[in-house]
């Protein structure tokens, strides 16, 4: 479960170690800033280390940002397809309607003036409908691991599928509805599995194999899956 310190705006994981005993900063590939510090470090005194270092890791992360492949983006006119839980539905724009998006089973419906900020509408609508469904597919989860988290939300990873934090409260970027039910079920078991190991350890592997056989396979398919995506890096990872 993922420790984060807020410094300056912006969050930083906090990765503790027994033999650690010094304190150390990267960036990694996902554009994360991650302080490498010993067990005994308080929060105030990363804080204070971390804020000098403010300017150095926002050009890491703006380096990163320009060599990273582009997001694929959608085009918010009549025809184009968008996915829910896998399946593919074609937008029409309309001139009037109350809402700015809705769903009617067969089709998303768009207000031809609320194109501008299609983005934000989509991400809206998948919040709001997904958390439900989410919920409910992490609760039939979970009996596969033997812990049940603390709370489920939806909202907004970067480039992480999902995180678990130490309030047991397990989080899923928005843009993973996306996904068939299939890929879904392993990032939702790959979260839940931290609820019994916090890190990458052999211990969370075999806890995963044991609820999810194949998982390798699914996490391969998620790898490649995520490049067809909208909104979606190509790095993304749980």
């Amino acid at each position: 479960m993922s420790e984060t310190l807020e410094v300056g705006g912006l969050t930083f994981i906090v990765r503790r170690s027994a033999r650690r005993k010094t304190l150390g900063l990267t960036v990694d590939r996902g554009g994360e800033s991650v302080i490498h510090c010993p067990e005994s470090a308080t929060a105030d005194a990363l804080a204070c280390w971390a804020r000098p270092k403010l300017l150095w890791v926002q050009g890491k992360r703006a380096l990163k940002e320009q060599l990273a492949p582009p997001m694929r983006e959608p085009e918010y006119v009549s025809g184009e397809n968008f996915r829910y839980l896998g399946c593919n539905y074609r937008l029409t724009l309309l001139a009037r309607q109350d809402e700015a998006l809705r769903f009617e089973g067969q089709r998303f419906l768009m207000r031809k003036d609320a194109t501008a900020n299609g983005m934000a509408h989509f991400r809206r609508w998948y919040i709001d409908h997904g958390r439900p469904w989410i919920v409910e597919r992490a609760d039939w989860l979970s009996p596969r691991i033997g812990l049940a988290p603390a709370g489920v939300r939806l909202g907004d990873l970067g480039f992480r599928w999902g995180s678990c934090g130490k309030d047991q409260v397990l989080w899923f970027n928005w843009k993973s509805l996306q996904l068939p039910v299939r890929l879904i079920d392993y990032v939702i078991v790959h979260e839940l599995a931290h609820l019994a190991e916090p890190n990458h350890s052999p211990a969370f592997w075999s806890v995963l194999e044991r609820a999810m056989p194949d998982w390798q396979d699914r996490q391969e398919t998620l790898r490649t899956q995520a490049q067809g995506l909208y909104w979606c890096h190509p790095g993304m990872r749980s």
